[in-house]
């Protein structure tokens, strides 16, 4: 059965197992619905990797794989990593085009109904394309845990 909403597939990936594993550190910070970018990404991830920093950018997509990739290339201004989550069982017409998010280095998940992640390309760190974006990123996720250190 598939996903009614892609808040419904947001939430899920937010208790996976995939998620928790992404970064080697407990996540300092996740939120949804970003504001204030360049783009609104559904879900952002806050945490370390290897000693650094890291920044990652999920879009949400029941079917319409075309417009998360443009949304999740967007993200990549001001996170270090960004990827699209697609319904289980719509996830084949993106991954005939895989290739796409290869060279675009954007990540491509699928979240099954049982909350079970499929990673089909993990795209690799690299710093975001606007340092001014990133910056201002940055400046707002240390004021929101320096105003709210316990929230996640």
């Amino acid at each position: 059965m598939a996903f009614s909403s892609e808040r419904d597939m947001v939430e899920a990936i937010k208790t996976s197992t995939y998620l928790q594993n992404l970064i080697s550190t407990e996540p300092r910070l996740i939120r949804e619905e970003v504001k204030g970018y360049f783009g609104v990404p559904d879900l952002v991830v806050v945490g370390s990797d290897n000693e650094k920093q890291i920044a990652i950018a999920f879009e949400a997509k029941l079917s319409n794989w075309r417009r998360a990739l443009f949304q999740a290339f967007r993200y990549k201004a001001f996170v270090n990593k960004s990827y699209v989550i697609m319904d289980d069982e719509f996830v084949n017409p993106a991954l005939s085009q895989k290739a796409r998010f290869k060279r675009s280095n954007i990540g491509l998940l699928s979240i099954d109904h049982n909350g079970s992640v499929h990673c089909h390309y993990d795209p690799y760190y690299e710093s975001p394309y606007s340092s001014q974006l990133e910056s201002k990123f940055n400046i707002s996720i240390e004021n929101f845990v320096r105003k709210c250190p316990d929230a996640h």
